[in-house]
């Protein structure tokens, strides 16, 4: 099957799977976006046409960028507590893509910040599991 006909066949599916994946991360992951990190996910032999996309939408610094926790609405940043608590991290970090592939994309993610702990609660709070990973 030739790759401009698989896509077609698959379109609808990676857009439901594209407007899943903004539902669970919030208002700050735009379409575009989020269609960009599902065809690396699930397609990693499409880099090259995701990248081809970002070179004719050139946008702001490519790379995985962090908001600030302080800055989101008490509703927000309540949402984002109980998926962490459910999830260990965000959805972004669910789909473990590598940021040297996102970054090398040209693919601008804004993911989560870590949440701010005040200081009574932080040894009661386990670790986010960005800070437990190794680092390579």
């Amino acid at each position: 099957m030739k790759l401009h006909t698989k896509r077609w066949l698959l379109a609808p599916v990676r857009q439901l799977r594209t407007r899943q994946l903004m539902a669970r991360h919030g208002p700050t992951l735009p379409y575009d976006t989020a269609w960009a990190l599902i065809a690396l996910h699930s397609a990693p032999a499409e880099t090259a046409f995701v990248r081809a996309w970002a070179r004719e939408n050139p946008g702001t610094a490519p790379g995985v960028h962090y908001d600030r926790w302080n800055a989101l609405s008490e509703a927000e940043q309540q949402r984002r507590l109980r998926w962490l608590r459910r999830h260990g991290h965000s959805p972004v970090q669910l789909m473990r893509l590598d940021a040297g592939i996102i970054h090398s994309a040209g693919i601008h993610v804004l993911d989560w910040g870590h949440p701010s702990v005040p200081a009574e609660q932080h040894s009661a709070t386990p670790p986010l599991w960005s800070e437990t990973r190794e680092q390579p």
